[in-house]
């Protein structure tokens, strides 16, 4: 009979013949693995590479182990590399970083490693395994779109310092030249046909004092710093008052008629008037000079308990949906039917929206496209009454 103390085989999980299988499979796989793949001990020193991290730096696994990896890794990313490395060892957490590593043939690539902790079952710490991906291409288009954006931003400074000096320089003969309309004026009266041409010079002199005015306010409000604000309580009646005072001969010279509804309820915004009321007058002129033949630009005040919003509404030629979003673009302008001349620089709508920002409030446009009018809204933050 057979004795009852036979052995039961052993489990074949757990043979040397099997672990060996496993850790054969497992190299053959990491070496066939289209990125570099590590394993680093608890002692924070490299136990094994992949063949395509040997393949790629061209030394022998000998040479990588422990700390020789670091050999590899440019001088200017070390220190970093290093800190980083050691400070997740440390916490024994997952990290990831950015390095350039040197090639076979001397040239330095960027890869992004990532690293994560090798925790056994039972919370022992085993140390960690990681990979490295080649981001080469990546980085260097990285760094051209922020050598792209450096180079915008100096641009528009440039841009900004040459309007500035520009506006300053054409300011300086406008103050002859308007002398000289006055002392045409006094002369008409001896010499009746100096009226017209008289007449001539001051409304291009007043278009040329508008366009300066313009270019000025559009450097400032782009720069906010550059905007000095004299805030005061301010009734939103008077500041429509304000803006009408400005812009009636602009909707007059057009034939437009002006319907304007207030709130029956007064309210009052913080705010400097005759910023306030030149943002406004922009969106005014705005609505006239875009609506070709004479009819209605209504404005519509309406308030409720934190906020006021000043309705401007035309019936002129639109916005197409593909303009929308550059609307508020400094200098942007729609390509329309009417002349070039009528639509100055295109810096009104900009110049309106920086100024309500810096009353805590906004600019917003709506239209339902070309040929069908547009609203722009000024919201503004409503002061609270003493109760």
């Amino acid at each position: 009979m057979p004795s009852s103390s036979a052995r039961a085989p052993s489990d074949p999980a757990t043979t040397p013949s099997s672990m060996q299988q496993e850790s054969d499979l497992f190299r053959l796989v990491a070496d066939s693995a289209p990125v570099m793949i590590w394993m680093a001990g608890p002692d924070r020193q490299f136990e094994w590479l992949n063949r395509p991290w040997l393949e790629y730096t061209g030394r022998p696994l000998e040479h990588e182990r422990g700390a020789g990896w670091l050999d590899g890794v440019h001088i200017e990313d070390l220190e970093r590399c290093a800190g980083i490395y050691h400070a997740s060892f440390d916490a024994r957490q997952r990290f990831t970083m950015d390095f350039r590593l040197r090639r076979h043939d001397g040239a330095y690539r960027w890869f992004m490693a990532t690293g994560v902790p090798r925790l056994a079952p039972d919370g022992g710490f085993h140390g960690f395994t990681g990979t490295c991906v080649d981001i080469h291409e990546r980085k260097e288009l990285e760094e051209r779109l922020a050598e792209r954006a450096r180079a915008l931003r100096l641009a528009d400074r440039r841009k900004d310092e040459f309007l500035a000096m520009l506006a300053h320089d054409l300011r300086n003969p406008l103050g002859p030249i308007t002398n000289v309309v006055a002392m045409m004026q006094r002369l008409e009266a001896d010499s009746p046909g100096l009226a017209p041409l008289r007449q001539i010079i001051e409304r291009q002199l007043d278009q040329l004092k508008r366009v300066i005015g313009d270019m000025r306010d559009v450097t400032r409000v782009t720069q906010a710093r550059a905007v000095e604000l004299h805030k005061e309580a301010l009734p939103v009646d008077r500041l429509v008052e304000l803006a009408l005072e400005s812009v009636q001969p602009a909707i007059e010279s057009r034939a437009h008629r002006l319907q304007v509804e207030l709130p029956k309820s007064p309210a009052t915004v913080w705010g400097d008037p005759a910023r306030l009321s030149q943002a406004l007058s922009h969106l005014l002129a705005n609505a006239a000079k875009f609506t070709p033949t004479p009819d209605t630009i209504e404005l519509r005040v309406e308030t409720d308990g934190t906020t006021v919003r000043l309705h401007v509404r035309d019936r002129g030629q639109g916005i197409s949906p593909e303009f929308l979003p550059h609307m508020f673009e400094p200098f942007a302008q729609e390509n329309h039917s009417t002349p070039r001349t009528n639509h100055g620089l295109g810096v009104g709508l900009t110049i309106a929206k920086r100024l309500a920002e810096l009353h805590g409030g906004d600019v917003t446009g709506t239209s339902d496209g070309p040929g069908r009018g547009a609203e722009f809204v000024l919201t503004l933050p409503r002061m609270q009454q003493p109760g």
